[in-house]
């Protein structure tokens, strides 16, 4: 059988894509001719251009629990959670109650309401003692984090490491393509090369010499690498960073966005990191679109000192937005933390989590391929090499964009959902043994069909 150094059979993988696109597409003729329509009103035939997904288009109907049925009467189970934006499920009931209340009492008042108390005393409980504040995106919490530190440390530039992913705006779509920083995609200006450093993970001594410049306002990164599978630090790693970038005066972001579903209180809490500013969003509104960031009590002290008052008046700080913490994602926080996203609920997906992990390092034990399981609490995935990556690079050459995308579409066409496989498949908070082990069971199918 002629098989690749990977293991893979080519000809019979791209036999298996064009069989089961075709199934795809018989299977989902109604969202076949919604997309139809959908071209005529909108770029790509979609409300968001991350819709996109051409090789396996489909409208939903709607959802619950932990999964979704498309307009075809198909339903899926979702092994990404909407890239983990949808880990409490869909329509989770205490935050839905809580939503529905506070709608009808009014959704915002550009006020605060006592919710914002209750919510930031149960994110010190678990993230530590510090000041919060709100906005509608982990993007927006990263992009006022950035202009937080430029106000204390006096200086513009920021440092990323390759592989990142925090958010869409300007200066955190950078990547370091060998000869220097470069934008990640089109519509970016150049000038944003000039304000955003890109270093290679676990690299102290490319980090060490970027600080030394004197220029850098601060480090964004996440505990554990996440765009590209996963990416661990190394040992000693976390230390020498809150290190270095004390010794050179730059504030540390800790962005747990992806990372805050892997255990109770984040990686923050696990690995007892020390952020001067951490970011969060996506899972922490229960499926209601939010962020979040929390500051040291200097900072917070400079934040209110540097109050953005009306015209006329000295310019302050450039943080808000007008509906930025408003009632409605207040109290879907407030149920999300109280009532879905328990420690006891930790515990159970971090078991499940083991039971994905230890299942697909079956289904590769059982090929013999020169493969591994990701494992980082509730998340798993397939690391197309012996070992796990330390950086960027290594973490992309352990992905095959052809092999992902029969994945996909295999997957969907068995019940499972993974759009994202460069991030692996995660068990979610309503997920249960049954979907795990399916989820295995399709997977394995679909490795020995194609090896």
């Amino acid at each position: 059988m002629p098989r690749d150094a990977l293991g893979i059979d080519r000809p019979r993988l791209r036999a298996l894509r064009a069989r089961q696109d075709a199934a795809f597409r018989e299977r989902t003729p109604r969202s076949q001719a919604l997309y139809r329509r959908a071209r005529e009103l909108m770029p790509h035939g979609v409300p968001c251009a991350w819709m996109a997904g051409s090789e396996t288009p489909v409208f939903v109907q709607s959802g619950d629990g932990a999964s979704f049925c498309d307009v075809d009467g198909n339903c899926y189970v979702d092994m990404s959670q909407c890239d983990l934006s949808m880990s409490c499920g869909y329509g989770p009931q205490p935050v839905a109650t809580a939503v529905s209340r506070q709608f009808r009492a009014g959704s915002h008042y550009l006020l605060p309401t006592e919710d914002a108390i209750a919510v930031c005393e149960l994110l010190q409980q678990r993230y530590g003692a510090l000041r919060w504040q709100f906005t509608l995106s982990a993007s927006g919490a990263n992009a006022e984090a950035i202009r937080l530190a430029r106000l204390a440390t006096g200086r513009d530039r920021t440092l990323i490491f390759s592989g990142k992913y925090h958010g869409h705006f300007d200066e955190v779509m950078v990547h370091d393509d060998g000869r220097g920083s470069m934008p990640d995609a089109l519509g970016l200006p150049r000038s944003v090369i000039e304000r955003t450093v890109v270093v290679p993970f676990n690299d102290l001594g490319a980090l060490e010499r970027a600080l030394a410049g004197g220029d850098l306002a601060c480090v964004l990164t996440e505990p554990a690498m996440t765009n590209l599978g996963v990416i661990l630090p190394e040992p000693g790693f976390h230390d020498a960073l809150r290190r270095l970038t004390r010794q050179n005066g730059a504030l540390l972001i800790i962005d747990e966005t992806h990372t805050q579903v892997a255990a109770y209180g984040g990686l923050t809490r696990r690995w007892r990191l020390e952020p001067d500013i951490l970011t969060l969003g996506k899972s922490l509104g229960g499926g209601v679109p939010v962020g979040a960031y929390g500051v040291s009590a200097p900072l917070a002290k400079l934040m209110e000192q540097h109050l953005e008052l009306p015209l006329g008046m000295p310019p302050g700080l450039a943080v808000g937005g007008t509906t930025y913490g408003s009632a409605l994602s207040l109290a879907a926080i407030r149920a999300t933390l109280e009532q879905v996203m328990t420690p006891q609920a930790f515990e159970r997906i971090a078991a499940l989590g083991a039971r994905l992990a230890d299942g697909i390092e079956r289904v590769i034990g059982a090929r013999r391929l020169p493969w591994t399981a990701y494992r980082l609490g509730n998340r798993s995935g397939i690391c197309l090499a012996p070992a796990w990556p330390r950086n960027a690079a290594e973490a992309s050459a352990a992905i095959d964009a052809e092999l992902a995308g029969a994945a996909r579409v295999f997957l969907a066409n068995h019940g499972y959902w993974e759009p994202l496989p460069i991030h692996g498949p995660t068990a979610s908070f309503v997920h249960g043994t049954e979907h795990i082990d399916g989820y295995v069971a399709a997977l394995a199918e679909f490795i020995a069909a194609v090896t």
